[in-house]
Order: C-alpha cells, then structure tokens, then sequence
C-alpha cells in the first residue's frame, strides 16, 4: 500500500492532536514510524548481532532444558541432536570435546536433561542450544511402547524374513492406501506412469494420523485383502509423507501390525522419511524409504525391462547363430563321415567282388573241363549203349534177313556214323582243345587272362597245356602286329 501522512488518515473534524493525544496514552514510549525512506538499512550481520544479544539478555546462562531427543546423529564425534515436547522443539549442538568429558549415550525417544547456552549461529540464521552436558532423564513413554510391541513381534517371528511374502514380477493392479489429500499420492503416480504404465494404481483414501486413524487402515486392508482376488489386486502400498513422531504414531499401533501380518496380498509400506521407521514397515512384506522408492520396489522399469529384452534378444540371436553354425558343422563332419564310410564301404565290396569274381574264375576252368568231361562221358555211355543196342538189332535183322550183303552194308554205314560222332565229341571236348595246341592263362589271383592289358610286367602267370602247367613271369607286353596269325 501508498504511504501516507498521518493527517490524511485522520477522521473528519480531528488532526494531529487528536492522535498525539491517543498516542500519549498508551503504555510505552511512542514515536511516529519513519517512513522507509527516511529509516536506514541494517545489514544482515547487524540483525544477526542485535538477535543474539537479545538472546544473552532475555535467556538466563547457563540454561537447564528438559526433552525428548527426536533426532540423533553424530559427525566427527560431535553430536547434533533435537530436543522436543509435546508443542515445540529446539536444536543441540554438543562439541566434542565436552562429549569427551564424561557425556553418556543419548539415543532418540530418550528423556533427557541438557545444561548449555542459547546461542545464535549468524552464519546459517540458526538458533540453537550449546550443550555442556547432557544426563538422561529416562525413555519417553512412546518410545518405550515402540520397543515393547518390537521385541513382542521380533519374539513372535513376524519380522523374519521367512514370514514375508514375495513381491510380484509384474503387477497388473495395485491399491494404494493413504490420504488422498498428502502428497504421496502425486508421487506415487507420477512415479508409476514413468516407470510401468501399464499398472493400474487405485487410490483408497484412508486417515493416516489422528485418533481411530490405525483401526480405520486395518479395515481397509482387511477388505482390500478380502477381495484382491475377485478386483485382480497383485499388491498394496501402505504410505504416508514425513511428520512428527506424532503424526506417524497410528503406524506403531498393534491393530494395524496385525492387519499387515495377517495380509495375503503383498505389502509395501513408505511411511514418513528415510530416517523413520514404524512398526507397520517391520511387519510389511518389503519396506520403502519413501512414496517414490515403494513404486521403484513394486514395479519394473519399462526402460530397463525394454533394454533387458534388447539383451535377451540380442543373446537369443548369438545362440541361433552359434547353434546353426554348430549344427552345420555337424552336418558337415556327419557328410563327410558318410561319404567315407560309403566309400570304405564301396572299397569293402569291391573287394569282396574282386575275391569273389576271381575265386569264381579260379573254379571256372577245372568246372568246366568237369562237367565237359561228365558230359563227355555221359554221351559217350549212351553212344555205347545206342550202339550196343543198334549193332544188337542189326545182326537180329541181319541174321533174319537172306541178303548177308544188304546186311553188312548197313553196319558198315552204322559203324561209320558212329565214328564220325565219336570224333565230333572228341573234337570239342577240352582235352581235344588243350591237345591241338590251345592252352589257358590265369594270373596268381586265379583271374583268367582274356586280354594282354590284364596283366603287368613282373607278374606270375600259370598257363595250361595239354600236358600240365607252366608257371612264367611277364616280361612284356607284345604288340598286336608280333602276334602270329591264326592261319600261319
């Protein structure tokens, strides 16, 4: 707003004296407010000094605080720690050098009592108690509860990991318990449309703090859990934003540790920040440090999941190539093992031929000249006997007959036919064929020499005549023009 003088903002018919009277009577020193052009600038570091010389003159030193620790860490051997009642809560530094000098062990939920100086901290505008020395006091009350239903719970098994159900690869549909009015549940989603689209997040709103806020998340998880299977729900998140140990205490209740415990479906709870931890999250199926890191837990990544497919991919193509590549070398080892057993196999029965056609023709000669010889031998029986029998009729039509001369003249006729068979039979039998000057040739083997190409230079021969055999080496071989001709 436009500053303006203290006469335009008097009533009509009233002036200046008419608020410097007003003015005069109130309880303290009054002075017309300067107007900002006119009032000069401090710097930061005078405001800061003026603060802490207020705080030296309207706080008694030493002061003597009494609280809850709510917060505890120690860097380098210094502790920082807050202490806090039901309505306010104040910062602690203690250096150390005094936690050297005798300090016992201070932890959060831990009544104590702290001796030190207020103090302002110009640099980082805090204000804060430097602590001599610190004496607990005893566990706050809360605490102590907390630690109690703890060891109650750890004695009955339901932190081990054995009693947590896993979480599922894919979820389809999840429930999120929380109150839609926190920012969890902006987080949450944001969260899920990033990671997993596909994940359907159904908001159910709940009270997370306040009085009846446990027993009412028990019932809701009941029913949720009652019905997951007929909604298609594959998990829940129970989650709230940070607080006060207050705000967070409906998470520390039994009712709702025995809800979660008592739960089918897979719990992931995110209650408050990283540093705080509720009973519910001990009992849950899996615990989140915060909103955020419960849907990074629950659901997959699709990028990661797509680069994971990427990979698979990739590494199946590397199989297939390696498995056709193996398999045509197979194929190929398994051809050519074929072709030399074919070839092994050929050569076994071209062998087993050449042993066969050649014993065969080792055998020929000597079965021929046999069964020449038995059909020689034969005709030669039956020739007797049909001349036996002729020359018998003969002389019996010969004796009955008046002419001796017609007589004879027939068997002379017989007599001469018979020898002409006689010689044609001795004429083509094998004897009479090795008698006239033909012989036969076979080589060691027992293969019959038909041509001078089937046989070599140094190689044995046994040729047969008439009168037995004759075994000769091959000198060479003869022209066809050296050969004698068969009319010479």
């Amino acid at each position: 707003m436009a500053w303006r003088s203290i006469t335009d903002l008097g009533p009509a018919g009233r002036g200046v004296s008419w608020y410097t009277s007003r003015m005069n009577q109130l309880p303290f020193d009054w002075k017309p407010a300067e107007r900002p052009s006119e009032r000069p600038a401090m710097t930061v570091t005078d405001l800061a000094r003026r603060i802490a010389a207020a705080l030296e003159q309207g706080v008694p030193d030493p002061v003597r605080v009494q609280g809850e620790v709510a917060a505890f860490s120690e860097r380098r051997g210094h502790w920082y720690f807050t202490l806090r009642d039901d309505e306010a809560s104040i910062q602690c530094v203690m250096w150390a050098s005094d936690v050297r000098r005798g300090a016992r062990a201070i932890a959060m939920g831990d009544v104590v009592r702290a001796d030190g100086t207020v103090v302002h901290w110009a640099p980082q505008g805090r204000t804060q108690v430097r602590v001599r020395s610190v004496s607990p006091v005893g566990a706050g009350d809360r605490l102590a509860a907390f630690r109690r239903l703890c060891e109650e719970l750890r004695g009955m098994g339901w932190f081990d990991e054995s009693a947590r159900a896993p979480l599922p690869e894919v979820p389809r549909r999840v429930a999120l318990l929380t109150s839609a009015a926190g920012a969890a549940v902006h987080d949450v989603r944001a969260e899920a449309r990033r990671r997993w689209p596909a994940c359907r997040i159904d908001l159910i709103d709940v009270p997370v703090q306040g009085e009846g806020a446990a027993a009412r998340m028990a019932e809701v998880i009941g029913r949720v859990d009652a019905e997951a299977g007929t909604l298609g729900i594959d998990a829940l998140i129970l989650t709230r934003g940070g607080g006060s140990a207050e705000d967070l205490q409906a998470f520390n209740e039994r009712v709702l540790a025995e809800a979660v415990h008592a739960a089918s479906v897979p719990i992931v709870a995110a209650i408050g920040h990283e540093s705080d931890t509720t009973i519910a999250e001990l009992v849950a199926d899996r615990r989140a440090s915060t909103p955020t890191q419960a849907v990074m837990v629950l659901l997959p990544d699709r990028e990661e999941e797509a680069q994971r497919l990427t990979l698979l991919r990739e590494s199946l193509d590397r199989r297939l190539r390696a498995l056709v590549s193996a398999f045509r070398e197979r194929s190929s080892r398994a051809d050519a093992a074929l072709q030399a057993a074919r070839r092994l196999r050929l050569a076994a029965a071209s062998q087993r031929l050449a042993r066969g056609e050649a014993a065969m023709l080792s055998r020929r000669p000597h079965a021929t000249l046999a069964a020449h010889r038995a059909i020689a031998s034969q005709c030669a029986a039956r020739l007797e006997q049909c001349m036996l029998k002729r020359v018998t009729a003969g002389r019996a039509a010969l004796a009955s007959l008046p002419l001796d001369r017609v007589a004879r003249h027939r068997i002379e006729q017989s007599e001469a036919r018979l020898r002409q068979r006689v010689r044609v039979l001795e004429a083509v039998g094998p004897e009479s064929v090795l008698a006239r000057g033909f012989s036969l040739t076979r080589t060691a083997a027992g293969a019959v020499v038909r041509d001078a190409s089937d046989v070599r230079p140094g190689e044995e021969l046994d040729t047969r005549v008439a009168s037995g055999t004759i075994r000769s080496i091959v000198a060479g071989e003869s022209q066809q023009g050296d050969l004698p001709s068969p009319h010479a």
